[in-house]
């Protein structure tokens, strides 16, 4: 796998250090001040990336789990990323969720 740019580690070691209540909404706003010709699109790039250095499994979950309570659901392109998020959670963080119980055989 590829290296990340420089920007994009600094914009998930600034958030994987983060205590507050940020939503995937932050992210992608602080992205676009980072580099003024990001998106959304760019933001779900990044996330995924993240997710597959295995680093970053704080920014890679708030970002998703925020994404999901927001909207019902996640793009199909975070979907097996989201999934696998999903099976690493606590019965706990899944009600401070507030996410159904997931059927993970299914």
């Amino acid at each position: 796998m590829p290296e990340l740019a420089l920007y994009k580690v600094k914009l998930l070691d600034e958030f994987e250090a983060r205590e507050d209540d940020w939503s995937f909404g932050h992210f992608e706003r602080r992205l676009t001040r980072v580099k003024p010709a990001a998106n959304y699109q760019d933001a779900k790039g990044i996330i995924k990336a993240a997710h597959l250095a295995n680093n970053w499994p704080n920014t890679v979950k708030r970002y998703l789990l925020s994404n999901y309570r927001a909207h019902g659901n996640v793009s199909s392109e975070l979907t097996e990323t989201f999934m696998q998020v999903l099976a690493s959670l606590t019965p706990q963080e899944m009600k401070d969720w507030q996410l159904p119980q997931v059927n993970q055989s299914a």
